[in-house]
């Protein structure tokens, strides 16, 4: 599973996502095309444009299964070589680019990946037994997509921890609804990092969960004088 990981990730690149961004590794923070900055949100948005193309994509495969253009085994592998596309490419992002990718992160990905797949064929399941009306199917499609946020949290908490961060906070979404637990989790302000789920995890909102983290360093401890 792993060289397959491996492999593909250049099959993925060729679409250069990766040209609308570096990684500067000394200042640990982004660039974009022209070597300019990148702010946090501007690269949680990379990562939401690019969940918006696998959703749109998604959608469309769903739409043509009902329609009957395409069988279901043919469905169901374009929507895994969708998913594995974008959860390898979100899960590079977080963790700064192909180089801070190493046999473990990509282990992580295989991982996550196999517990989509498991998803997926359950999914496959209900749309064989009926089970599911047209709506509920390209709804649930849509939460597929939107899992592809998870690999991103789990490879930046990866990197702000090698960098030396220490600290976690839970941010909420000024402009989404939010369940009981993200909002808990978001009253505990800042934390030691660890001790808050990621956005997605643990939380009634689950896949469609919009909160963000932000990391910060230990600050050192000062004596009075």
């Amino acid at each position: 599973m792993l060289n397959d990981l491996a492999a593909f990730t250049e099959a993925v690149l060729s679409s250069r996502m990766d040209a609308e961004w570096s990684y500067d590794q000394k200042s640990g923070r982004f660039r974009d095309e022209k070597g300019r900055f990148l702010s946090k949100e501007a690269v949680e948005k990379l990562v939401d444009k690019r969940i918006d193309k696998v959703e749109t994509s998604l959608r469309r495969y769903t739409r043509m299964l009902i329609d009957g253009a395409i069988t279901l085994d043919q469905w169901q592998g374009s929507v895994r070589e969708s998913l594995k596309a974008a959860h390898i490419q979100a899960a590079i992002i977080g963790h700064g680019g192909r180089a801070g990718m190493g046999s473990a992160e990509y282990g992580r990905i295989g991982q996550r990946l196999r517990e989509e797949y498991a998803y997926l064929q359950r999914f496959a399941s209900d749309l064989l037994g009926n089970r599911l009306s047209a709506p509920m199917a390209l709804a649930r499609i849509g939460l597929y997509a939107q899992s592809v946020r998870g690999s991103y949290w789990q490879g930046a908490e990866l990197r702000q921890q090698q960098q030396g961060y220490s600290l976690m906070r839970r941010i909420l979404d000024s402009q989404a609804q939010h369940c009981q637990d993200c909002l808990r989790y978001a009253a505990q302000g800042i934390v030691s990092l660890g001790t808050l789920p990621l956005p997605g995890q643990r939380c009634e909102c689950g896949a469609r969960c919009r909160c963000t983290v932000r990391y910060f360093r230990q600050q050192p401890a000062t004596v009075p004088v």
